[in-house]
């Protein structure tokens, strides 16, 4: 039997991705119009912030980070910029840059090998966020088509 599956997330993924999805909606619950804005009491890194900036020390993608799924998927960030990868049957070659907390994947074409039991998602990556060791994998569209984990 034949089972069509989307992106498999490990146990561990899944959870943090759910742990993610509610931290990002808690702050609505906190909107108010009835007073006026308060000033921050801290600085929040703007979404300009360059690589040098805070907001660049904490989000430091370079490495590799993969997925166990059939193929082991896997992106690798260099410190010049370039990106190195597989989405578990075709190779992936282009290069990244940081768009405040954002990982912007430049548009790349890729070998199109069709491989049995290998769901080539990861070849529709355009942009990804990082939570912890947990990057979180976006399309061009903005929605999430998978999950990776910092390697050790």
């Amino acid at each position: 039997m034949t089972t069509l599956s989307v992106h498999r997330l490990s146990p561990g993924l899944r959870r943090v991705f759910g742990a993610v999805a509610l931290a990002a909606t808690l702050p609505l619950a906190a909107c108010s119009t009835g007073s006026p804005a308060e000033s921050p009491t801290s600085s929040a890194p703007s979404e300009t912030a360059s690589q040098t900036g805070s907001a660049a020390a904490e989000l430091d993608p370079t490495g590799r980070w993969s997925s166990p799924e059939a193929g082991d998927p896997f992106l690798e960030f260099a410190d010049d910029g370039t990106l190195t990868g597989s989405d578990g049957c075709n190779r992936i070659q282009t290069s990244w840059t940081l768009d405040g907390d954002t990982i912007v994947i430049e548009s790349f074409t890729s070998t199109q090998k069709a491989c049995a039991g290998v769901d080539a998602w990861l070849s529709k990556a355009a942009t990804a966020t990082v939570e912890g060791d947990v990057m979180t994998v976006k399309d061009g569209q903005g929605s999430v088509i998978g999950g990776l984990e910092k390697d050790k």
